[in-house]
């Protein structure tokens, strides 16, 4: 029976039981003189409406009470295991706080470290670059200095050219000119 026809039948069963105790109740007013009949009907109609009550009632009650037991027991249940994970957790938390300053310290040793280290290969990286430049620039410096010194060769040769143009065209005059001419025909033509 479902919980509803349950509370149905009871709510009937009542109904009928208050229909029979109302003759009873009825026959009471009538005999006040015996004072113990109406107490007596009283109590038996009590009697049978509680039996009624817990006839139809009883099963409800126990069900729910069993349901309600239960979901006490797993709400129990689940609260100490959701409390036992809470605990592992925190625990885990304070163990891994308890690892932080360790774990603080061993990280700014390492930066230090790193520090340390990077300071050391950026000296060698600068050292290595100013060796290169240096290099680079004493190369530099030679091309420059040999295509300055042939530019200047080449520059005195041009002058000592002219210069000795110069010279020869005002010591020589058009008679040595020819004379000269003259001496060499016979050595082009062989």
């Amino acid at each position: 029976m479902t919980h509803r026809s349950r509370l149905r039948s009871a709510l009937t069963t009542m109904f009928v039981l208050v229909a029979f105790a109302a003759p009873l109740l009825a026959s009471e007013d009538a005999a006040a003189a015996d004072s113990w009949k109406p107490t007596i009907a009283r109590i038996v109609n009590f009697a049978i409406l509680a039996g009624a009550i817990y006839y139809f009632a009883a099963g409800m009650v126990r069900e729910y009470l069993r349901t309600r037991s239960e979901t006490i027991r797993r709400d129990l249940t689940d609260a100490k295991n959701l409390r036992a994970a809470a605990e592992e957790q925190l625990a885990a938390v304070r163990s891994r706080l308890s690892l932080l300053p360790g774990e603080l310290r061993e990280m700014k040793q390492r930066g230090e470290d790193e520090l340390a280290a990077e300071k050391v290969r950026l000296a060698a990286a600068t050292a290595s670059e100013r060796t290169r430049i240096q290099e680079q620039t004493r190369r530099e410096i030679e091309l420059a200095s040999r295509l300055a010194r042939r530019d200047l060769m080449n520059h005195g040769v041009e002058l000592s050219m002219k210069l000795a143009r110069a010279r020869i065209e005002s010591s020589i005059t058009p008679d040595d000119q020819a004379r000269l001419i003259d001496g060499y025909k016979p050595e082009v033509r062989q």
